[in-house]
């Protein structure tokens, strides 16, 4: 990396986000990884775009299956951030329990919510590829929650009454 790209991801460390699991159904197996970006785009018809890095084994099979969900991680899902980012890809669903979306891909359970989408476009973005998908289905799953946040490289949460 070099000293440029390292002050890039420096300064975005400043904007706060959300942690989610991406996964994705393919061939009869699961995939997912660990994301902090995604984002809405369009509210008619419903999108949403999320950024995969090309050399994951989850961005070849969402680009493969065309479809995905995210699963929005509560502050209590540590633990499921750190494995679907860090373990071996076969070992990520030993570690959570599921069930499957109207697409096929896993549902988190536990999750703060998920949104399950299919591919409707995909774009060059240098080292990722932006994925825009439509929205098949969503559900808010634990609304007395709190999100699980990351901040300038580490977790973090929320201070209550702010």
């Amino acid at each position: 990396m070099t000293e440029r790209s390292t002050l890039f991801r420096q300064v975005l460390g400043n904007f706060a986000t959300g942690v989610a699991v991406v996964t994705t159904r393919h061939n009869d197996e699961y995939f997912g990884l660990t994301i902090n970006s995604f984002t809405s785009v369009s509210l008619d018809p419903l999108l949403i775009q999320i950024n995969i890095a090309k050399n994951t084994t989850s961005h070849d099979y969402i680009m493969s299956s065309k479809v995905f969900t995210v699963n929005i991680l509560a502050e209590d899902q540590r633990l499921i951030s750190t494995v679907f980012s860090g373990a071996p890809p076969a070992e990520r669903f030993t570690h959570v329990d599921i069930r499957e979306s109207e697409t096929g891909c896993p549902i988190i359970e536990g999750s703060l919510a998920h949104i399950d989408t299919r591919v409707v476009d995909t774009f060059d973005g240098g080292d990722h590829t932006i994925f825009l998908a439509e929205v098949v289905d969503m559900n808010n799953m634990r609304e007395d929650a709190a999100p699980l946040l990351y901040f300038r490289g580490k977790y973090a949460a929320m201070r209550e009454g702010e």
